[in-house]
């Protein structure tokens, strides 16, 4: 066999390769795409389920400590304003959902990194 023949023979192997590879990669990515398009509508359809509650004043005690952190926290998220007092906050915040924080906005990615990767491996 000659020296040209070798070359254009390895040419067509990894051409070969490359296109096994190019279809897992797309296999991966259609399998990773139909999953976050279930897991948004699963996360859309459970937000939409949940009925409109009123927040009360314990559970933002519980959640931010005190008026101040409470306060600064929508503030931040939302943009309201409002006089001072949890009679007044109450009302500027009804129907807002609470502010996530930064520390569960880490485990909500994390979560999701974790099923990415448990996809990835069962393919």
């Amino acid at each position: 066999m000659s020296r040209f023949s070798k070359l254009i023979e390895e040419l067509e192997d990894l051409q070969q390769q490359d296109i096994k590879n190019s279809a897992k990669v797309f296999s991966i990515t259609a399998t990773l795409s139909t999953r976050l398009h279930e897991l948004l509508n699963t996360v859309e359809n459970s937000s939409k389920a949940l009925p409109e509650s009123k927040i009360t004043k314990e559970e933002l005690i519980k959640r931010y400590g005190n008026y101040n952190n409470a306060y600064a926290t929508y503030k931040k998220a939302y943009g309201i304003k409002c006089r001072k007092g949890w009679q007044h906050f109450l009302k500027a915040i009804e129907g807002l959902s609470p502010p996530i924080s930064l520390e569960e906005r880490v485990e909500k990615l994390e979560e999701t990194v974790k099923i990415l990767v448990k996809i990835l491996i069962e393919n």
